[in-house]
């Protein structure tokens, strides 16, 4: 019979029968799990019981969005023939469900229940490293910004417990000197060294600010060496620090507070020698670093934005908003211009905004694991700019990055998962639990494979991954051997 099954893929299975065994005078049911490596021509059989593949179920739904149904648990005990057979197929149908999805059958997690290590040592998947790691912080990750040339990394940290921020702004609020305000937030300078084997010398602390509440979001200005942070409280500071003095301090330049609420993006505009800030109070501002008591408002949107991107080389903005929105703006004029409000297919918060200039495209992602596509177009075609596709899953994301090279995004979520999704199918191929926490900042470098992940577990992580998730020698059979074996 096993000579007749058609061969679909890499790696096959079937759960022809089960068995009742006894053990510690209780009746348990076993099913016959037969592997397949096509590849390999290798063939094994594995004795599963339901609570194995309920477990693998578990582990799955952490790692990957929208896993296959798994047949439910029963209240009472499955004895009967005929059910128990029923469930024999479906756990089958599970299993061979979660073999045509490459991102569940690439997770060590349905490797090691199907023994693939083991047993066909031959089949790998290409899978990320960490090259170096920053750990330990005092608090969690909140942003960070890696200026690539001069090697050198701003973390913003706030506290991440909800009880004891709320105690500390209680006591923050009341008149206290500058050493017992109790720290909140934290920005911190590193100076990266990632080449070096010693661990000590691979980041060099330059300086560190505290605050007495959490911070929204910082941006750096290369140009101009400017340093940005945005406030919960509404608050942005401007600090002057750069190579002068090799990022060893920092000057404040401006502190003002525009905004009665959170800041969720801010950029600096050099022309204008000014900053356009939004946040959740629903405002989108320009603050002028002269004049450092004139903020003028831009616009009042219908909901609070969520992010803030700047196109300098095209004067344009892009604002995303909790309903779902994307706002598009001109910063020809004095006052920067909306000239285009995008509805996504969601209606939910945008969490995650990614603009590629190279290849004309933006990305948005949601609370609710929805991914958009748009095509930017060229500079002047603004009004035509639309949603192109969408896809996604059911985690919410919080940071999205794009592979130029490989057409793929990188998500970051609330449960600490990282994503590799292929544009070309629209469908997640590989993920990876990256951290303990949410996941609230990336930065990808295309050309050295590089992904920076910053966690509310007080960690940040250099991850060197692969050319390609896909093993090709495995793409290859599958594509063309599988065909000339049938």
């Amino acid at each position: 019979e096993d000579d007749e099954q058609m061969i679909t893929s890499t790696i096959m299975i079937d759960i022809p029968t089960f068995q009742r065994k006894v053990q510690n005078s209780d009746l348990v049911i076993f099913y016959d799990v037969n592997v397949y490596d096509n590849y390999s021509h290798k063939k094994w059989t594995l004795s599963k019981r339901y609570s194995n593949f309920y477990n693998l179920y578990q582990e799955l739904i952490l790692l990957v969005s929208d896993v296959p149904n798994l047949p439910g648990k029963t209240l009472l005990k499955v004895t009967d023939s005929e059910e128990i057979n029923q469930r024999r197929i479906n756990l089958e149908s599970f299993l061979t469900q979660c073999l045509n999805r490459k991102d569940i059958l690439s997770t060590d997690c349905f490797i090691q229940f199907l023994e693939i290590d083991k047993f066909s040592p031959n089949i790998k998947f290409n899978s990320p490293k960490i090259s170096n790691i920053l750990e330990y912080l005092p608090l969690g990750v909140r942003d960070f910004f890696y200026f690539q040339e001069e090697n050198i990394l701003f973390v913003a940290c706030s506290e991440m417990n909800i009880v004891y921020r709320v105690k500390s702004y209680l006591s923050n609020y009341t008149p206290l000197k500058k050493d017992q305000i109790k720290t909140v937030g934290i920005i911190m300078a590193y100076k990266l060294n990632l080449n070096s084997n010693k661990i000590d010398e691979q980041f060099i602390k330059k300086w560190d600010k505290n605050f007495g509440e959490q911070i929204g979001s910082i941006n750096f200005d290369i140009e101009k060496s400017l340093l940005m942070v945005g406030l919960d409280s509404g608050r942005i500071i401007v600090y002057k620090t750069g190579i002068e003095s090799y990022y060893s301090n920092y000057e404040e330049i401006i502190n003002i507070k525009p905004h009665t609420n959170r800041i969720m993006g801010l950029d600096y505009d050099e022309i204008k020698n000014a900053i356009y800030t939004c946040s959740t109070d629903k405002k989108f501002l320009i603050s002028y670093l002269h004049e450092s008591n004139q903020s003028v408002l831009i616009d009042i949107n219908v909901a609070g934005y969520t992010n803030l991107k700047f196109d300098k080389k095209n004067k344009r903005l892009f604002l995303t908003n909790e309903i779902g929105q994307l706002n598009i703006y001109l910063t020809d004029q004095n006052i920067p211009v909306c000239v285009k409000t995008i509805n996504t297919h969601t209606k939910n918060k945008i969490r995650g905004l990614n603009m590629q200039l190279k290849s004309y495209y933006l990305f948005t992602a949601t609370i609710k694991g929805d991914i958009s596509v748009m095509e930017l177009d060229t500079p002047g075609r603004e009004k035509y700019i639309e949603e192109t596709s969408y896809f996604g899953g059911n985690i919410p994301i919080r940071v999205i990055m794009f592979n130029d090279e490989n057409n793929e995004l990188i998500t970051g979520d609330q449960k600490g998962k990282i994503t590799v999704w292929s544009l070309k199918i629209g469908k997640s191929i590989f993920a990876w639990k990256g951290h303990e926490g949410a996941i609230t900042q990336m930065f990808y470098d295309s050309g050295k494979k590089m992904l920076i992940s910053g966690g509310k577990d007080k960690k940040i992580i250099f991850w060197k991954l692969p050319e390609n998730w896909e093993n090709e020698e495995f793409e290859k059979f599958e594509k063309e051997e599988i065909k000339n074996l049938n």
